[in-house]
C-alpha cells in the first residue's frame, strides 16, 4: 500500500446539513477533500452544518487548518457549523492552539 493511499480521507453526506469524515486528514488529503466537497458542503439548503469526525482515525495540523477554513467559509456564508466527535489527538491540537473556545465543538 502506498503512502498516498494510506493517507486518505472520505467525505460522506449523512443527511441535509450532516456530514461525516472518515480516514485520515493529512497534508496529502486535506486539499483534495476541500476542493472536492466545498460546493456540496456550503451550498446546502440548511443554515446549520454538522461535521462528524467520529470515524476519523488520524489528523495532522492540516486537519486543524481545514476546521478553521470550514469555520471561516461557514461564517462568510451565514451558516452555523459544528464539529462533532473530534478524535482525542485532534482535540488536543485544538487545545494546544487555544482554539477550543473559538471553534464550535461538540464532543
Amino acid at each position: 500500500m502506498s503512502n498516498a493511499t494510506a493517507m486518505t480521507a472520505q467525505f460522506e453526506k449523512i443527511s441535509t446539513g450532516h456530514f461525516r469524515i472518515k480516514g485520515q486528514l493529512s497534508f496529502n488529503s486535506v486539499h483534495d477533500l476541500w476542493q472536492d466537497h466545498k460546493q456540496e458542503l456550503f451550498e446546502q439548503q440548511s443554515d446549520t452544518l454538522d461535521i462528524d469526525f467520529s470515524q476519523l482515525s488520524r489528523s495532522d495540523s492540516s486537519g486543524l487548518a481545514l476546521l478553521l477554513e470550514w469555520y471561516r467559509e461557514a461564517t462568510q456564508k451565514g451558516k452555523t457549523i459544528t464539529f462533532s466527535n473530534l478524535p482525542e489527538q485532534m482535540f488536543h491540537m485544538v487545545e494546544i492552539c487555544a482554539l477550543d473556545d473559538f471553534l464550535p465543538l461538540k464532543q
